[in-house]
């Protein structure tokens, strides 16, 4: 495709791209699971997506994306009909070819092409077809006869397709997704035919139109819609006609073309509602598209004992009238041909008298879905966040205390109510479920158990945990790292699996849920645990701690793999250890206001939490005052608040404050203390005690008062600011105030180590 392309091509190479790459998706966990499971059902699911991918390439002329996914498809065919076995190398030449698409569809979504893809495209199609001669014997072909003039016209794929194996399943999911892009299908060919319909002397709208119905008769192929791709492939056919100026039984099908959209449109709605898709009385509408189509003279030549070869060769070799060629070359007599073109123009006029009439009935309204830019989404949620701000500013307006305005305050009430849907409404948009990147990390596993001579076994929780797009996209090398991590250094090999009593398959579980207004993603393996003695030696060696770390807690010594460089490997695979990954992944975290904890048992496994905020941009808040310092408090930490008694407060020999509560030595962090300010008193009994709760561990947050309860807008701090302890942000008050928002999960740090001073005291006691 070297000629300038207009911007409606590009825009269907950019589509095409995307919908491959959904197609990859769902092919490597689904070829995974076939060599683990040789279900049939996986193994027509895998045959209908090469087969999609090979028909989309195809249409744009991607010619080697188009001879592997054959290659593949050849293979696959073979394996379903039961002439091949299939075998673990099938398994890898399948995951290679998936490898090969992605990195062709990089090179068509930078080029518009796939024209440096001929190498690689030569060694994966040439491994397909050795390993179809190695399981197959070498028979010759049979070559089929030339098909009759009259023979019926060969099957559609959706024949092919249906009548050889049942269809996939179908999720809830794949089918709204099937449903939007046929609705926008659909809607875009209904618009190019009314506009043809009414200029027919322009053709120009023809190709988007026939482009639309072969991608949307793609996708029924696709999800095994056999009506529907019937009907679909029959007005392709006529669309391909008059894109070839072939001619039809009337000057302009429009009209027809629009009755038979009806249908379909009809068709598709019934299956957003789980109706099934079945067409009543398909056969008639499809016999009135095929009276459209004008017999072609070439048949009758054939009647009247003209040669077929004689015909192909003169269409073939001249653009002249197929009659007048064949007497030229004396391969038919004048009368021969005038015959024919008697009967053509009898059955044209015939087919004109009988036609039915087009009517297009009225469809009915249904739901309809548009696609937007990512872009806007975000631009609308920081339109929301500042609508919240200038909500707080008047609502709060300092200059209003004390003033009794009835009204105003309903109407401030139901304005913040207003807002808050608003606000949960926009958010839901940027949500999509982590199952595609769960199951991305199938393929993963397979590669890396199969390189480093493990077995494994990976567990999918929680698939349809929602979260940010922008989210996912953030986590998801930091996700790679850390799987690559658990399979390398935590599971152990077969054998040794086997002398500590363990099965010689190892288990690793990904999780996702959500909890306390954030998003668990959960790493779990069954492995030999962290080594902590090698991680303070290696530690105390690079000068990362003081002393012989015999102080330390667990949690502070698992933590120290995310300082940077930091790697206990023995040696350097090329998988991982080669100890730049684990500080780049709690960065990156960081950047999304994430945390990730890490807990280990010797001999049992690790288990890696990353916690996500739920939202990026708005949360509940209380406003804490200390001092001359207000602070915002997420109320979604917060448990209760009270004013101690003396008699509740312990202090430790190391001097650290604890609050009993309900029977529970809670520990007591001052906030004036971490900012440094002067409370309007040190005694604890002055005083507001908050409890608040991170990952299971609760502590009590001293202040001096608390002010009031407000919807939050997260700002970040500026650069020249910096990182400050136990911030996590600002926000705008109603005041036009800045005010800190307190990261509770730093707080916690500081809570754990005065808990873990005492507990050892009085254990020691």
């Amino acid at each position: 495709m070297s000629i300038p392309l207009d911007d409606d091509q590009i825009e269907i190479i950019q589509e095409f791209a995307t919908e491959s790459r959904d197609m990859i998706e769902q092919l490597e966990p689904a070829i995974i699971e076939l060599g683990q499971n040789s279900d049939s059902e996986i193994l027509n699911a895998i045959f209908r997506l090469f087969h999609s991918m090979k028909g989309s390439a195809g249409f744009l002329e991607f010619d080697h994306m188009t001879r592997v996914a054959h290659a593949a498809e050849n293979l696959l065919d073979l394996i379903r009909n039961g002439e091949v076995e299939l075998v673990p190398n099938h398994v890898t030449l399948l995951c290679a070819a998936c490898d090969f698409a992605k990195e062709a569809l990089d090179m068509v979504e930078s080029d518009y092409n796939d024209d440096a893809m001929v190498a690689p495209a030569d060694a994966i199609s040439e491994q397909l077809h050795q390993a179809i001669e190695v399981a197959t014997d070498q028979e010759e072909p049979q070559v089929e006869p030339a098909p009759d003039a009259h023979s019926p016209a060969p099957q559609s794929d959706a024949e092919q397709l249906t009548d050889d194996f049942p269809g996939i399943e179908i999720t809830d999911e794949m089918r709204l997704s099937f449903v939007q892009e046929g609705n926008e299908l659909l809607q875009s060919t209904e618009q190019g035919l009314l506009a043809w319909g009414e200029h027919p002397e322009n053709n120009d709208s023809i190709g988007e139109i026939f482009r639309n119905i072969h991608s949307f008769k793609g996708n029924c192929g696709f999800f095994g819609f056999s009506d529907i791709e019937k009907l679909s492939h029959q007005m392709e056919n006529i669309l391909d006609r008059v894109k070839s100026g072939s001619k039809l039984a009337v000057e302009n099908p429009a009209d027809q073309l629009l009755a038979s959209l009806d249908i379909l449109q009809r068709a598709v709605n019934n299956i957003a509602d789980n109706k099934g898709e079945e067409i009543e009385n398909l056969d008639d509408h499809l016999n009135d598209l095929q009276t459209l189509i004008a017999p072609l003279l070439g048949d009758y030549l054939v009647e009247e004992g003209v040669q077929q070869d004689a015909i192909f060769h003169a269409v073939e070799t001249q653009k002249k009238p197929v009659g007048e060629i064949l007497v030229e070359q004396g391969t038919a007599s004048a009368e021969q041909v005038n015959s024919a073109l008697q009967k053509q123009q009898h059955k044209i006029e015939q087919t004109k008298a009988t036609a039915k009439p087009a009517s297009r009935t009225k469809t009915p309204a249904k739901r309809q879905d548009i696609r937007v830019e990512l872009g806007k989404l975000d631009s609308l949620i920081n339109l929301i966040g500042e609508l919240v701000i200038a909500e707080n500013m008047l609502i709060h307006n300092p200059d209003l205390k004390g003033l009794e305005l009835e009204n105003f305050g309903k109407a401030g009430q139901h304005m913040s109510k207003l807002v808050r849907e608003l606000q949960e409404m926009a958010m839901t948009i940027r949500m999509i479920p982590v199952s595609g990147l769960f199951r991305r990390m199938i393929r993963l596993v397979h590669d890396i158990s199969v390189k480093a001579g493990k077995k494994v076994d990976l567990v999918l929780i929680g698939e349809d945990t929602e979260m940010d797009k922008t989210v996912i996209e953030t986590i998801t090398d930091p996700l790679v790292h850390l799987l690559r991590n658990s399979l390398d250094h935590g599971l152990e090999p077969p054998d040794e699996r086997l002398a500590a009593g363990k099965s010689e398959k190892g288990t690793v579980k990904l999780s996702a849920r959500h909890e306390e207004g954030e998003v668990w993603v959960t790493i779990e393996d069954d492995g030999r645990g962290l080594n902590k003695e090698k991680i303070l030696e290696k530690a105390i060696s690079k000068g990362l701690i003081e002393g012989d770390g015999s102080d330390m807690t667990d949690k502070q010594i698992n933590n120290l793999i995310f300082a940077p460089g930091f790697s206990t490997a023995a040696q350097i695979t090329d998988i991982s250890g080669r100890g730049v990954g684990m500080d780049v992944v709690k960065k990156n975290l960081e950047k999304i206001k994430g945390k990730i904890d890490v807990s280990s048992t010797p001999g049992q496994g690790s288990k890696i939490v990353l916690r996500i905020p739920l939202t990026l941009a708005i949360i509940d808040g209380m406003i804490v005052r200390v001092g001359t310092a207000t602070c915002i408090v997420p109320t979604l930490s917060m448990l209760e608040a009270f004013r101690p008694e003396m008699n509740q407060i312990t202090i430790t020999p190391d001097g650290d404050e604890l609050a009993k509560v309900r029977d529970n030595f809670l520990p007591i962090v001052r906030l004036h203390d971490i900012l440094g300010k002067t409370p309007d008193s040190k005694n604890l009994s002055d005083g507001i005690l908050i409890v608040l709760e991170y990952q299971e561990t609760r502590f009590c947050l001293f202040i001096d008062e608390i002010l009031g309860q407000q919807q939050t807008v997260i700002k970040g701090l500026s650069d020249f600011i910096g990182n400050v302890p136990g911030v996590s942000g600002c926000t705008i008050l109603g005041d036009g105030g800045v005010c800190l928002i307190l990261d509770v999960g730093t707080l916690v740090d500081s809570a754990e180590n005065k808990k873990n001073k005492y507990e050892n005291t009085r254990d020691a006691i």
